[in-house]
């Protein structure tokens, strides 16, 4: 980690700053690709995160040893090192951390994620035009394939006119064998995102 790094990430957060930029140099500190492989078992309750995660003693996520990662986990471990560093405020518990972590894996059967959970704790402002997104915004995603994902927004890619036509994000996926960088668009075909079913926020110090 650079000085510059470490010292950004060690400055306090005001009240209602967006975690975004803390997220983002984060983010930068992952290796890409193979050295954190993408692992998600449909079925299973594996936590999915690159280290053990601890708040007031009580562990929020464990590592099991291996290396691999899958979507949730990576985006739940990146936010939570923004908020760690931030500060979480004082009447966070581990206990609403911990239901938060349901909702963000959407084990809950919903489909909104962290979009929805850091919404209603105050630890997040919805984003409810993919436009109008900034680098280290989450999103929870659905494809018109019925396939879903956990993300870090990055950065909108910009047709002719300048106006945004799809999204770079970064998460963990098979395509990139791990840790990558992708881009996806909002439209009708398979593959894009379906517009009705993009949920982001934008993480901020409460």
């Amino acid at each position: 980690m650079t000085a510059l790094v470490f010292l950004l990430l060690s400055l306090p957060c005001r009240a209602g700053e967006a975690l975004g930029p803390r997220i983002m140099e984060i983010v930068e500190r992952y290796p890409t690709g193979a050295a954190h492989p993408y692992l998600w078992t449909p079925g299973t309750h594996t936590d999915g995160t690159s280290r053990d995660l601890v708040f007031r003693g009580v562990e929020l996520a464990r590592n099991d040893g291996s290396p691999a990662v899958h979507c949730a986990g990576l985006t739940f471990e990146v936010w939570w090192q923004a908020l760690e560093a931030a500060g979480p405020p004082g009447w966070l518990t581990p206990e609403q951390v911990l239901a938060l972590k349901e909702r963000w894996y959407v084990r809950d059967g919903g489909e909104q994620g962290m979009a929805a959970a850091l919404v209603e704790l105050g630890l997040g402002v919805a984003v409810t035009d993919w436009r109008s997104l900034l680098p280290g915004d989450l999103m929870q995603f659905w494809r018109n394939s019925g396939k879903g994902h956990s993300a870090v927004f990055v950065e909108h890619r910009l047709d002719r006119s300048g106006a945004p036509r799809s999204m770079v994000y970064w998460s963990a996926q098979a395509s990139s064998e791990g840790i990558g960088r992708r881009y996806v668009s909002v439209g009708p075909s398979e593959h894009q995102i379906n517009a009705a079913r993009l949920y982001a926020v934008r993480p901020i110090q409460p």
